[in-house]
Formats: C-alpha cells, structure tokens, sequence
C-alpha cells in the first residue's frame, strides 16, 4: 500500500517535507464559511463534493490575516486550497466509514462557544442574531460536525501514538550534551595584502550580480493633507472659555485622593454565633483601649491582627483610593486625619481597628498649569464637524475629478505639496505610512495616474495622492559600484586565502601535532572553552554550531565566520547530558508524541487524498489570483 511504503520512508527530512506539505489545521473557516449558498462553477471537485468559489474566497479572507505579509497572495491561495481538498477528502472518507458527530455534541460544542455567549452563558438572541436564518444555521452546524469529525480522527491517532522512554533519553541526552573545545582564528584581513583584484574581475562580478546594483523605481508624489490639529490652530479661545471648561470639567484637573492605613483585624468565622461574634468584638475593643492607652499600633498588629498580608509589617496595607476598599472600611478611613484611630469597624471580613497614616492627592492643578491643553481641547472640539465636512468633500472632488488636484486645493483653500522621491521601502513623515504607501504604487496612482481615494493616516489626518514623476529601476554604472566590488572582492579572496591556511592546520592537527605546539609554531591564540551545552554565550554562534555538529569520530575541522575569518576547532570529549531532569523528560516526551501524531495524521491524510478523485479548475483558480 501507498501508506505502508511511505511510512518506512518517512524519517528525516522526508517525513518533515510531508508534514510541511499536507499536514491540516482541524479548524473551521469561520462561519461565513458556511452560510453562503454554493456559487457554480466550482474551484474544484473532491469525489462528488464541489469547492464553491465562495467557500474559496472566505477561507482565503480568513487565511490571510495570519500569513499576510510572510508569503506572497498566489501561495496562499494555493496552501489555502490543499488546506481545502484535504479536509474534505478526509471528511468523505469518515462519512463513507460510516463514523458520524450526534446532535447532542454539536449542540454542546454551540452552548459552549464564546461567541454565542453574554456573561458566560448562551445567549440564543446573540446565536440567532449571527446566525438569522433555518438555512445559515443549518450549513453552520454541519460546518462544526465537520470540525468535532477531523479532530475526532486527529485525537484518535494522537492517543494511538507511542514513543519508548529510552528514545526520550537520547534525544534529552543529545540536546542537553556538553563539548570540551578549543578553537583559534585566522584573521581573513591578515591576507589582504597578498591578493590582487583585477579590473576583469570587477567587470564579470558586477555582469554576474547585477540585480545587487539595482537603483529601485523612484517616484514623486503631488498629495494634499488635511488634518482636525492643523484646522484647530486656527481657532481663538478667550480666556473665559478657558475658565468655564477648566471649572466645568475640574475632576481631569484633580487628582484622586489615596489614603495609606494601617489595620488590626479580628476575623469572624462565618458560622459564627451572635455570642462568639460579641467574643471577638470584646476582644478588638479590649485591643483598641490598650493602643489608646499607648501600646504601640503596630506592636498590638502583629501580636493579634489575623491579616496574613499586613500583620508582620504593622498592620500596613499601602495606600488606596475610594471604591477600592470594603463599604464600612472605607467610610472610616476616609473619616480619619492623619494619626486618628478609629472605633472598631464591623466589616465583611471580621471586626477592624484602622489608624489613618497619610494621605496624598486631592489637590487640583491650577488653571495656569492646563490652560494650554484646555485651549487645543477647546479649538479640536470646536472643528470637529468642519473637519469630517472638508474630508468628505475631499473625497468626493478627488474621486469625480481624478485627473488633478488643482480642484481639491481650490475648494478647500489649501495649497498641492510635493514629496520628495521615494521608493517602495518609504521615506520619512507621512511617506513612511503603509497605507500611503500602497496607494502611491498601486493601480489607480501608480499606473493609471489617478487622484488616490483618501487616505486615512492616523486619527484626524487624511491625504489624497497624485503621480507627479516616475524614475524607473535602473543598474547602477559600474563607475558607480567599482569600489565596493573590489572591497568585496578582496574581502572574499583574503576569506579563501585563510581558508586554505585553515585546512593546513586541521591536516597537521589530524596528522598528531597537538594544538599547542601548532599555536606556538604560528603565532596562533588558542581558545580553551571547557564542556559548554549549545546555548553557550561565550563561545561565538559560528564556531558552536559548527563544533555541535561535527560526528563524533571527527574531532577537528574549521569554518568559516560572518565576518570572514576562519576558526579553526578542536572537538577534545563530548558528554551525555544528564536525562534525569523529570519535568524536562515529560516536556520532550510530550513533544515527540505530537510530532510523531502530525506525522502519522499527514501520512493517513496522504493515503485517503490518493484514493479520491481531485479534479482543480485551473483556469478558474488562475481567475481568482
């Protein structure tokens, strides 16, 4: 069978090309998924099950928002309908095994989804609100008896899945191993001097690599900006309307009384009689005389306040605002001044004895200090409509006018600005906003030589574009870029250069020369780590990546840096890492049986899809990209 022979193959790198390529999230598209009507042609057939264009579109739409900007919109679309077609193949498999989802777990699974919720609980309104027809809420449960149906099988395989304890030993023995090394750099720039770059050289390098001397396509925009700040601006407040906003709207000017106390509690168990309470509160109000007598407050806390949290300090809870505090404590502490004790409070927790310490804030910030921030509050509020009025209009003149800007600027009274060049990769002030960005080198600024529709860059600022200029991409002359090739030039044949010098030395050292005399006879400085792990810091990234996976049997060999040195390395023992750690070995364990899972699920999926009839509208699918 296709999946026995698979299964014997699938280790390495193969088995991991497999889960990359046809593993499947056992997740719903969303629901618009799945209460918009089928639309024919299809995209595709999967045995007699049509993918509607539609369905498509909407998992594309959803699949976007995670990928967007990691891979270009023709993959997507290509991973989003493998996606497709292998939870579907798999979905006709099960329901032609006669396994199936009851009406009882997709209504537990609906009672159960958050989006169906208000305070916790289902709501039907919110459910029949998303959901508002027979027809939508038919196609939405059968979506999610598709949803329990693939992960019914993906848990299947997962707890069928196995991995021996002694594999877990290894693998927690290879990643947590320790190499004693030793290592010596040869300084590529050593060997600068006995390199020559010819101008033949400079001229095929820059022939060869010529997408590296690209100048990008430069454009110059023509853009209007309107923004509520700069319409403010233009808006005088007198002083009296500074006065009535700042006395009108005194609490922002204010800030908030806190009070710090401190506190001995006397707690009350709740099935406590009216006697043991009259106990309890005795001995608090036996307490309160002997502070008022002069017994220390914080002494008496820590002898008999049964707070946990503020007993050992005093009796301290920091300081508080209102409403942050039980009802009767607060109605107490905010009695106090600062050294009152209180009489003893009855609260929900138990019976309180509360000495006031401090307090802070209260105080509001004179006028002078906010008159600045009331006058710009004042002039954003006051063109609040006249700015939404200018944009619109914006909008509307540079959309029905889109040859030129000439008519936005005159309707408005504001002057037409010029950028200056830029690139796709931005430039500065508002040239660095996306969104612009987008505009300025898409269709209907960059190739049909339109106004933009507006632009929203922020909150309160809009901009609307126009092409003024266009300088294609052009190859830098060799003029130009000659310096640069020939510093890369001899960088690179100074690297070869100690290359080849590193490979005499390992020779000598593989022959029985020992690292020593080897450094000793060419003025080398060796570097002597002792056992370190692979996350060790203090041996430069380059070298233990290469000293962690020479075999064991090779113990020296070199490489070749970043900067183009090359390090010289010598392997001196390699230790087991320790596979006792518990929490480690259960955490790896764990880790290989959901990898193993994924494997096994990939290569079923791969088994069903090869037994099912797949038909792909090609030229349909090219339509939609």
């Amino acid at each position: 069978m296709l999946l026995h022979s698979i299964r014997e193959k699938a280790t390495g790198w193969f088995a991991w090309v497999i889960v990359v390529l046809i593993s499947i999230p056992f997740a719903l598209w969303g629901i618009n998924s799945y209460i918009t009507p089928d639309a024919n042609p299809s995209i595709a057939n999967v045995g007699d099950y049509k993918i509607s264009v539609q369905e498509f579109q909407n998992a594309v739409q959803s699949e976007s928002k995670e990928f967007k900007g990691q891979i270009d919109d023709a993959l997507i679309k290509q991973i989003v309908l493998e996606k497709i077609i292998n939870n579907r193949a798999l979905v006709n498999f099960l329901n032609s095994s006669g396994l199936s989802i009851s009406k009882a777990q997709i209504d537990t699974y609906i009672r159960n989804d958050v989006n169906f919720q208000v305070d916790g609980k289902f709501s039907e309104d919110l459910y029949n609100r998303y959901l508002p027809s027979a027809y939508s809420k038919s196609n939405y449960r059968a979506s999610i008896a598709r949803q329990l149906l693939l992960e019914q099988f993906s848990n299947g395989i997962s707890r069928s899945s196995f991995v021996a304890d002694n594999e877990v030993k290894r693998v927690i023995q290879l990643i947590k191993q320790k190499r004693d090394i030793s290592y010596s750099i040869i300084k590529a720039d050593a060997f600068t001097d006995k390199v020559t770059v010819f101008d033949d050289e400079i001229k095929n390098y820059y022939q060869n690599f010529q997408d590296q001397f690209k100048n990008p396509e430069k454009i110059k925009l023509a853009y209007i900006e309107l923004s509520r700040q700069d319409l403010a601006k233009d808006i005088v407040v007198s002083d009296e309307q500074v006065t009535k906003y700042y006395q009108d709207n005194l609490s922002q000017y204010t800030q908030p009384e806190r009070r710090r106390a401190s506190h001995i509690l006397f707690t009350v168990p709740s099935d406590a009689s009216p006697e043991m309470k009259e106990k309890i509160k005795a001995e608090a109000q036996s307490v309160l005389d002997k502070i008022k007598s002069g017994a220390d407050f914080a002494e008496m806390a820590k002898q008999y306040s049964k707070d946990p949290g503020s007993a050992n300090n005093g009796g301290d809870l920091g300081f508080f605002a209102k409403g942050e505090m039980v009802p009767a404590f607060e109605e107490s502490a905010f009695s106090l001044k600062p050294g009152d004790v209180s009489d003893v409070v009855e609260s929900s927790f138990g019976y309180h004895i509360i000495k006031l310490t401090k307090i802070e804030g209260g105080q509001s910030k004179p006028l002078d200090e906010v008159k600045d921030d009331i006058v710009k509050t004042i002039q954003f509020d006051k063109v609040e409509s006249n700015y939404v009025e200018k944009a619109d209009l914006m909008q509307t003149i540079a959309y029905e006018q889109p040859d030129s800007l000439e008519p936005v600027a005159t309707e408005l009274n504001v002057a037409i600005k010029e950028s200056p060049l830029i690139t796709k990769a931005g430039g500065e002030g508002i040239f660095s906003n996306p969104k612009l960005l987008n505009a300025a080198f898409g269709d209907t600024v960059h190739e049909e030589g339109n106004n933009s529709d507006l632009i929203e860059l922020g909150n309160d600022h809009v901009v609307v574009i126009r092409l003024v200029e266009k300088i294609p991409a052009n190859i830098k002359p060799l003029a130009e870029v000659t310096p640069s090739i020939k510093s890369r030039l001899l960088k690179e044949m100074s690297s070869s250069k100690a290359q080849e010098k590193a490979k005499e030395y390992v020779k000598q050292l593989s022959d029985g020369i020992s690292f020593e005399q080897l450094s000793q006879d060419n003025s080398l400085v060796v570097v002597n780590t002792n056992a370190v792990d692979r996350q060790a810091r203090e041996v430069p990234n380059g070298i233990l990546r290469k000293a962690f996976t020479m075999p064991r049997e090779q113990k020296f060999s070199s490489t070749k840096m970043p900067n183009g040195d090359i390090a010289i390395i010598e392997i001196k023992s390699i230790t087991a890492g320790d596979s006792t750690d518990k929490a480690l070995f259960d955490n790896i364990k764990n880790a290989l049986l959901k990898n193993k899972a994924n494997i096994e699920t990939s290569l079923s999926i791969l088994q069903i899809r090869s037994d099912t009839k797949i038909v792909v509208n090609k030229k349909l699918l090219t339509q939609q990209e």
